[in-house]
């Protein structure tokens, strides 16, 4: 098959990299593989499967030069299937399809759950109308499927289809490959509980709970110590509010890293404190090398987690929820035991082979229909 994928921007936000990361795997199995990202980002690595990466400049709403680019590439590469990422991307892959006349299959993948602001409402009652042009909509998780279907994007053509995970990358074995070496070189003894946590800096991801749960553990007696790993718009008020509460030698910025194993290794337990998320794959990484997590119950979050089994769960801005949760985990053979269930579980849901093979099922059926 001939399959053209379509990104807001590329890496390293997650549904770029689940993407990139999809594309890649069923280039590897001999489709035909390319990648239209809509904003020119340069200096970012092409994955070595995929035959082409091609930028515009759609950087607004409307960009008729990025319509026309789009239009042309599909004419000369042809391709059997159009996958959309995202709002965005259906809206100029739905105009251009038709302006090359192309009979090339049109999915949706969705990876958002939230509309946090007034433009994303507004943008909204622009895209709604443009999923019914979908021959097949893809949600990430059941929950957003609900979210979404709750506010009227019901399709005949919808399905779910779970993120995966690269179980050959992450297992238990980068714990053992990293986990001293890297606690070592960020500075953390053998008795810090440390607690960390791999996600961009914005508003959403609510960096500053952690920082106040490691304040309130560190309170009550507890060794507790943050890993940040990644950069963003709020890296800096995070390192402030860390400094404001006099708690910055105990806050390690790992900044954005290629390959966050030897990280997440060095690790006692993952939190992620998000006020909004579909299925976020850095608790999957982390469960898939054993570690345990406390995540907000937002999302696709009890799809993944098994709480009081594999991991918590705690309700959005929870502050206490979290600590107490971390409490219970301090314990280490209680680490050990939930992290051993998370690895269990993840292998056996969440495989990237597993999800590979559901799109490529889908297309399949889509390009035997025309």
């Amino acid at each position: 098959m001939r399959i053209m994928f379509v990104l807001n921007v590329p890496p390293p936000g997650g549904a770029e990299n689940h993407t990139f990361q999809l594309a890649n795997t069923l280039a590897s199995k001999g489709d035909l593989c390319t990648i239209v990202s809509l904003t020119a980002l340069p200096g970012t690595a092409l994955g070595s499967n995929v035959s082409s990466i091609e930028f515009c400049d759609g950087n607004k709403l409307y960009s008729i030069g990025t319509i026309r680019k789009m239009s042309r590439l599909i004419r000369a590469q042809r391709p059997d299937i159009v996958v959309t990422v995202n709002q965005r991307p259906l809206l100029f892959g739905v105009v251009s399809l038709r302006l090359a006349s192309s009979k090339a299959k049109l999915v949706s993948v969705f990876h958002s759950s939230y509309l946090f602001s007034i433009k994303d409402h507004v943008l909204n009652t622009v895209y709604k109308p443009l999923f019914a042009r979908a021959d097949a909509l893809i949600y990430v998780s059941q929950n957003q499927r609900r979210l979404w279907e709750q506010r009227g994007y019901r399709s005949d053509h919808a399905t779910v289809i779970h993120n995966g995970i690269d179980l050959s990358r992450f297992s238990p074995r980068s714990a053992e490959q990293w986990r001293d070496r890297i606690r070592t070189a960020m500075g953390f003894g053998p008795l810090d509980y440390v607690i960390g946590m791999c996600a961009r800096f914005r508003p959403e991801k609510n960096h500053r709970q952690l920082i106040d749960a490691i304040r309130i553990l560190r309170s009550r007696g507890f060794p507790a110590k943050a890993l940040l790993v990644g950069e963003g718009a709020t890296q800096c008020d995070v390192e402030e509010y860390a400094r404001s509460c006099g708690l910055l030698e105990h806050v390690a910025f790992a900044g954005l890293q290629e390959d966050v194993r030897p990280y997440v290794s060095a690790i006692d337990v993952g939190v992620l404190c998000s006020l909004g998320e579909t299925l976020p794959l850095a608790p999957l990484e982390m469960m898939a090398i054993g570690i345990p997590v406390v995540i907000s119950n937002v999302g696709g979050a009890a799809e993944i987690v098994r709480h009081g089994e594999t991991g918590f769960l705690f309700p959005v801005e929870d502050t206490d929820g979290l600590v107490c949760f971390l409490e219970k985990l301090f314990d280490p053979a209680k680490r050990e035991a939930f992290g051993a269930a998370a690895s269990r579980f993840v292998r056996a849901n969440f495989a990237a082979e597993r999800m590979v093979e559901g799109y490529k099922d889908l297309f399949k059926a889509l390009v035997c229909h025309q």
